[in-house]
């Protein structure tokens, strides 16, 4: 049909067969080949062969198109397209051959018929030749885009440029570019619904040139890379260059490639999947970016720490209960308890094995006494790797959880080295000084011990450079402290707490003995029979050059003995034996004067002069209290650098005294004629707390009263204002300190009945410990002679019959 054919029938209605297709458009005077299923389409197109072979084809949405293959009418699309079938042709193998042409735009009008199938009415709309200068402008403009759109697609004819430059029809050049790839289905079918061929074309335009804005974009990235990718090319021919050099100078040893050599070490890595899967995203960066580039160090460190922790789960090693007390014995002594609480610990991990969440064990006790060497024992009794983290100063979060990447020089923080180091990750973790972490503007480290030390948590720690989660519930981890006061509530309360306290003389005999000098002996190149300590010397360095309650100076107090006895051999003739056997008088000669006094707290019975006890960090001590009356006015002056509640113990001591002074025998005029003057000997030192209260009480009484107090008497005890006595802590230290000063009468508040358990049983045994609970019972033992008053008998305690002492407790 020609052209002139077709226009004849414009705006008259015409009704012809429908064929429905999918997401396909086929525009007006283009051809397009052709697949249909047997259906209604099939069938209208078998119709239409049998007569003028025109169709009508409407395009719709593969869901839209069910729809067509039932019995009901479907809404039909406003536009459609007059087609003309130039070929159907059935071959032998069943199938079909179409080829159909689209004629010109048609108005879709409604059904004439459905089955067996569909007939419509339609309304030819060819487009019309608008002509003028805008129209060939846009024409001109549309053909450069398409020009310059097949430059970049090297894959298509410049035949394409010729045949869209011939067009001279505005509608037929906008229908002919609509099958470009720039266009979707959505895209040709607006085209397809716009009868406005100027308006048509405009579409066309705007959507060549977000396409155009595209590629030149695409084009410029490709440039880029290529840039980059060809001088890390040439970078690696280079190199590949210089290796054979080498290579042919006989002066590489054909390394592996560093990329290879991570592939290879990520694909042997035992570890779980999301651990693999980081590792070889990060290797694909590194290969993007190059060996060269400033981010590959970053990487290529990220990486390595990757391979190099213990990722795999490792088999749990056999536990014997005896080999563990063995070792515990072997390597400490005394600790009973403790140990016992550990042997416990190993018992319920050898029942419990992986089921078990550890609890996080917590050593508190003075300097010395073993608490990080009992890690270390733990370790070697379970067969495990050992390592420890010194916390003390540390101030910043990060020190735990590691730096973010983003930052210069960043790593993980010390939990991660430490396993690092340790090639384990199920050893025996030592944090060392838990109780010295401080907090400042860098954040609160204890919070960031939180997750590590919760057994709930700790599975899927996560430190900041890593950011992959890492399994810590089978370390066994044991802090140290020297207090707990330090530790904050919720650090605190996620640990077991084992307190150790102080050695007594005869558990520092033995361990000096038994440990420390052999073990200097060796450190110093000593043999046997070079050096010989008695007794009596280390018992005189225990009692006069040391005062703690661990073993540490007593150690460094033997290396100095040590040292004497090396020079001498170092600079014996040849031949000449050495044999030194250090006795007790052979001390001040070797280590200087003593440095301590041993023995009572005091040589006389003083008036106004009573011996306390005290605890600190370091152990347990002795310490005088003395009062001194002065003409005055009642003043009271305390001296000796005494804390705020060790102050007002002595204001509450002067307010009972006060209160009992006519039961007390103290003149009622006394406290107007004389000030009184409390003064603690070593006045550098600090000293607080509560527990001086009696020993405060009975220095006032014995210096108002002038009856002395008895020398080899040591109490402790928080004092009320009815003289009530009130319990205390450090029970344990101070009396050590106590037995260790040769003090034979100890007087403790009756409330601390409970923890004399906890005493040796040598001190108990040599010493006469008291329980009092009223100050009068105090002052009876106390006070060299009885209280005699102007008008009453001598003072007895109100607690106990007249003439009854309290009894003594063991």
């Amino acid at each position: 049909m020609t052209r002139d054919e077709q226009t004849r029938d414009v705006g008259q209605e015409r009704t012809l067969p429908l064929v429905i297709l999918g997401e396909m458009v086929i525009m007006p005077r283009i051809p397009v080949p052709l697949q249909v299923g047997k259906g209604k389409s099939y069938r209208a197109m078998e119709h239409a062969m049998r007569g003028d072979r025109e169709v009508l084809l409407i395009f719709v949405s593969e869901e839209e198109i069910e729809g067509f293959k039932g019995s009901e009418p479907q809404k039909l699309p406003p536009v459609g397209v007059i087609a003309r079938l130039e070929e159907f042709l059935k071959l032998p193998d069943d199938t079909v051959r179409i080829i159909l042409e689209g004629l010109e735009r048609a108005e879709v009008g409604d059904y004439v018929q459905n089955e067996p199938f569909h007939m419509v009415r339609c309304t030819p709309r060819p487009d019309p030749r608008p002509e003028g200068p805008e129209v060939e402008a846009l024409m001109a403009e549309v053909k450069a885009q398409v020009e310059e759109i097949i430059s970049y697609m090297p894959e298509v004819s410049q035949e394409a440029v010729a045949f869209v430059h011939r067009i001279d029809d505005p509608g037929h050049l906008a229908d002919v570019v609509a099958y470009g790839p720039a266009f979707e289905f959505e895209d040709r079918l607006e085209l397809l619904n716009l009868l406005d061929p100027v308006e048509r074309l405009r579409k066309v335009q705007r959507e060549l040139s977000h396409q155009l804005e595209l590629l030149r974009l695409r084009a410029k990235i490709q440039s880029d890379t290529k840039e980059a990718l060809d001088q890390s090319q040439k970078e690696y021919f280079l190199r590949e260059q210089m290796k054979a050099i080498r290579r042919e100078l006989g002066e590489d040893d054909l390394d592996e490639d560093p990329i290879d050599e991570l592939k290879r070490k990520i694909a042997e890595l035992n570890a779980p999947d999301y651990v693999k899967e980081t590792a070889t995203h990060e290797l694909k960066r590194l290969v993007q970016q190059g060996m060269n580039s400033p981010e590959a160090g970053v990487i290529r460190t990220y990486i390595d720490w990757i391979l190099s922790l213990p990722w795999a789960k490792e088999e749990q090693q056999p536990i014997s209960l005896q080999e563990a007390k063995r070792v515990l014995d072997e390597d400490h002594y005394g600790l009973d308890k403790v140990k016992e609480r550990l042997l416990e610990y190993l018992a319920v991990r050898k029942l419990a094995g992986t089921k078990m969440r550890s609890p996080i064990l917590c050593l508190v006790g003075p300097p010395g006494v073993g608490k990080t060497s009992l890690g270390r024992s733990i370790a070697r009794a379970l067969g495990r790797a050992f390592v420890r983290a010194s916390l003390g100063g540390v101030r910043d979060e990060a020190e735990i959880r590691g730096h973010r990447r983003t930052y210069i020089g960043a790593m993980p923080g010390r939990i991660i080295q430490s396993i690092k180091t340790a090639k384990s990750n199920q050893p025996v973790f030592i944090l060392d000084e838990i109780d010295k972490l401080g907090a400042d503007y860098r954040g609160d480290p204890t919070s960031a011990l939180l997750e590590v030390l919760d057994p709930e948590q700790n599975a899927t720690f996560s430190d900041h450079y890593l950011e992959i989660p890492f399994d810590l519930s089978q370390v066994i981890f044991i802090a140290t402290a020297n207090q707990l006061d330090p530790i904050p509530g919720p650090l605190r309360d996620r640990m077991e707490i084992i307190e150790i306290g102080g050695y007594t003389e005869d558990e520092k005999l033995e361990i000096a003995r038994g440990f420390l000098v052999p073990k200097q002996r060796e450190f110093h190149g000593l043999q046997p029979e070079h050096m010989q300590i008695t007794d009596a010397a280390l018992l005189k360095i225990i009692r006069e050059y040391t005062r703690e309650a661990g073993v540490r100076n007593l150690e460094r107090e033997i290396a100095a003995l040590c040292r004497k006895v090396a020079r001498r051999v170092a600079e014996a003739a040849e031949g000449e034996t050495i044999a030194v056997t250090i006795d007790a008088a052979d001390l001040p000669e070797l280590l200087g004067p003593e440095k301590f006094s041993y023995g009572l707290a005091e040589q006389h019975d003083e008036v106004g002069v009573a011996t306390g006890v005290s605890w600190s960090t370091t152990g347990g001590d002795t310490m005088s209290f003395e009062v001194l009356p002065l003409r005055g006015k009642g003043e009271l002056k305390l001296t000796g650098q005494l804390g705020e509640v060790m102050k007002e113990s002595a204001q509450a001591a002067l307010s009972y005294v006060r209160y009992r002074a006519e039961e007390l025998g103290i003149s009622p005029t006394f406290f107007e004629e004389h000030a009184i003057h409390i003064h603690v000997p070593e006045g550098a030192v600090p000293k607080d707390g509560p527990s001086a209260g009696i020993t405060l009480t009975t220095a006032l009484v014995s210096a108002m009263t002038g009856i002395p107090v008895r020398r080899d008497v040591a109490m402790t005890g928080e004092v009320t204002l009815r003289g009530k006595i009130l319990p205390i802590g450090g029970l344990k230290e101070k009396t050590m300190a106590a037995h260790r000063a040769g003090i034979k009468t100890f007087l403790l508040p009756k409330e601390n009945l409970k923890d004399l358990v906890e005493i040796p049983a040598k001190v108990r045994e040599e010493m006469q410990i008291i329980p009092v609970e009223h100050m009068d019972e105090v002052l009876k033992i106390a006070l060299a002679r009885p209280i005699k008053s102007a008008s009453n008998p001598p003072l007895q305690p109100k607690s106990q019959k007249s003439g009854k002492r309290a009894t003594p407790s063991a």
